[in-house]
């Protein structure tokens, strides 16, 4: 291989790598792996050694332009993500037009590329203009009969300090978007939006369009580089019979000889492997019945219960639902007729003397375990997949 190639491939990888540390390290599954680390590494550990350069050398000037500007970054909404990824594809759609458009081998294909090229650009639009589920003043008593409450992450009587009404469950407010989100999962810079209970099938689509795009990119630009490689070999030569190490050289060496159709190969698959990963802890996610809100919620609570914070008792009497609406009611899956119930109400206690201020009439126990928590939203991979094409309106 060309070492000049070979490092260009390592600096893509390394780069990449990079990336997926900075973006997907705070994940609660990689948070005590060495990804997780490295992301402490880059988030934590690298600015407290930056804020102490800067205060010896500067007073501290630096930090404090860094930090606002990292303030409109990560709490305004902006759409200079949105444009990342815009140049992103719209520069790969250009690359591919140079170096893969005239190779096109099929009528089927010139008719394709158009059409799957133009669906990020669609659903982009929808997940980013779309209500996620705003919960306003109107909305609120029907948004309180989305989802039933928990009595584990979400409990009744809670306040929103910025909204002024009492939280419905799974609902989060989003200091970017400044309102309550039903069923928040998160907000999304690539989108510039959150992600919730209205808009959630839009961003799944998002997302799919964007790995059928990098696939049907990888996957042509794969075979036009396979048959330039078949072109090249001397004449006589069988491709079948190529050693791995032959095909590899000869494929590297195309990837030099057409720059173009090289680019469009490396970062189809190069994106495609992160894109790809993310869409696949998203349905995860669908599988287990929680959203990446919840599912930090739910880390913090086996770290709680490890220490031996964590008490539990049935409340028999408690209406199994939300705890006030009491009227059953048929149609659209909700918090009226969910068919997951639980008794269990979940504290967590730092000190002796806050068992003072538990109910004296219910039997308290040590949660010893994870698994004596039930998750009521996990009602299966079918109905919450169902759940987020066919949106409860409210």
């Amino acid at each position: 291989m060309d070492p000049g190639f070979r490092d260009i491939i390592v600096a893509i990888l390394t780069l990449s790598f990079i990336v997926f540390v900075a973006l997907f390290g705070h994940v609660p599954a990689l948070r005590k792996t060495p990804i997780g680390w490295g992301h402490a590494f880059i988030w934590k550990t690298l600015p407290r050694l930056f804020t102490r350069f800067d205060i010896a050398i500067t007073g501290g000037l630096m930090v404090r332009s860094i930090k606002g500007l990292f303030n409109y970054l990560m709490y305004d909404k902006h759409p200079l993500i949105q444009l990342f990824y815009l140049g992103m594809v719209g520069g790969g759609q250009y690359l591919f037009y140079l170096g893969a458009w005239p190779r096109l081998w099929s009528t089927f294909h010139q008719i394709m590329v158009p059409i799957v090229c133009a669906t990020p650009y669609v659903t982009l639009y929808l997940a980013s203009y779309s209500d996620p589920g705003y919960i306003t003043r109107e909305n609120h008593h029907r948004a309180m009969k989305l989802y039933p409450y928990d009595y584990i992450n979400f409990k009744p009587g809670y306040v929103c300090s910025t909204c002024q009404f009492e939280k419905p469950a799974r609902s989060k407010h989003c200091p970017i978007c400044k309102h309550c989100i039903a069923k928040e999962d998160h907000h999304c810079v690539w989108i510039n939006n959150c992600v919730g209970h209205k808009n959630i099938k839009y961003f799944f689509a998002f997302l799919m369009s964007t790995n059928l795009i990098l696939a049907y990119g990888f996957y042509l630009s794969f075979f036009m580089i396979r048959q330039i490689v078949k072109d090249t070999l001397p004449a006589g030569t069988n491709f079948s019979d190529l050693t791995w190490g032959a095909y590899a050289n000869e494929f590297f060496l195309c990837l030099v000889l057409d720059v173009w159709l090289g680019i469009v190969c490396l970062l189809c698959l190069m994106t495609g492997l992160m894109s790809v990963g993310f869409t696949s802890y998203h349905f995860y996610l669908l599988w287990a019945g929680t959203t990446t809100n919840e599912t930090f919620k739910w880390t913090d609570w086996k770290e709680d219960i490890a220490a031996g914070e964590v008490w539990m008792a049935r409340d028999p009497t408690r209406n199994p639902f939300t705890g006030r609406w009491s009227a059953h009611t048929p149609g659209p899956l909700n918090a009226l007729n969910w068919p997951v119930q639980n008794d269990k109400v979940v504290y967590r206690i730092v000190s002796q003397e806050e068992m003072e201020y538990l109910d004296k009439h219910l039997v308290w126990t040590r949660v010893e375990d994870f698994s004596e928590l039930d998750n009521v939203y996990d009602i299966g991979f079918k109905k919450t997949l169902e759940g987020v094409i066919w949106d409860t309106q409210f």
